[in-house]
């Protein structure tokens, strides 16, 4: 996942409720690489590659930001100006006009760089998580029958995750010490909480099937001088890399 990538997809507005042209963006990158898709009513988003033999690993995440960059939606199609600066030895983007809605707009260009680099995954993208969880509230439940394991990156910083999500349980003392710990011990991630609301509590209220959310490199969540790590956002993806490929096509259910 290139800083390049990363740029293009945090340059998008997305505010919530104006979700429109991320969700444009998405479908083009889709159709680009003969991937699937639908929108549903609400304006979720499904993206659907390859074929399992089993179940699909699933991405999850939203399009939404609290930033409004009411200047840029002047015109609906302007994008935002991201910049970039070196501190303490790590690449930085931000922008000058309200935060660059790393939460979640990165967790999305993680989750499509996923989809680009792996041969069979399943992906969401949910509309207005920040207005109390709209479009995951009214998720495709029979979408999610063959899907056997779902990530988010919709957690800030590097070394934050989920132990639970809004007090529930999201995988098994099983699942985490035979495969989610090791995995995130050699990524840099050892500390796991109690996370609060986003998209993946509901979908454990309303599936069987077990989540993990983990921090994707945004600092300063919901701030107006919020921005990104491009390092951590890519050793984010690397971690996703790993444990996708790990769960594989095999179903883990609680």
């Amino acid at each position: 996942m290139t800083k390049e990538f990363v740029k293009e997809v945090m340059s998008i507005p997305s505010c919530s409720g104006k979700e429109a042209m991320l969700r444009e963006y998405i479908e083009r990158f889709s159709d680009e690489r003969g991937v699937s898709h639908r929108r549903d009513g609400k304006g979720n988003l499904y993206l659907t590659k390859g074929e399992s033999d089993g179940y699909y690993p699933c991405l999850a995440n939203h399009m939404d930001t609290v930033q409004g960059w009411q200047g840029a939606f002047a015109d609906r199609r302007a994008l935002l100006d991201v910049r970039e600066r070196a501190r303490a030895g790590r690449t930085e983007l931000y922008t000058a006009n309200g935060g660059i809605g790393a939460d979640d707009k990165l967790g999305c260009a993680i989750a499509l760089a996923l989809v680009d680099a792996l041969p069979v995954v399943k992906a969401a993208f949910f509309v207005e998580e920040e207005l109390c969880m709209r479009g995951s509230r009214e998720l495709d439940r029979s979408w999610f029958e063959n899907v056997g394991f779902c990530l988010s990156f919709d957690s800030p910083g590097r070394n934050r995750s989920s132990r639970t999500c809004f007090g529930r349980q999201l995988y098994t003392d099983t699942f985490f010490a035979e495969v989610l710990q090791p995995i995130c011990a050699r990524h840099g991630v050892t500390s796991f909480n109690d996370e609060p609301y986003t998209d993946v509590v509901q979908i454990r209220d309303q599936t069987r099937v077990m989540c993990y959310n983990v921090g994707n490199g945004g600092c300063r969540v919901h701030c107006s001088d919020e921005y990104l790590v491009v390092e951590d956002a890519q050793s984010a993806f690397r971690l996703g890399k790993e444990l996708l490929e790990k769960v594989g096509t095999s179903q883990y259910w609680i």
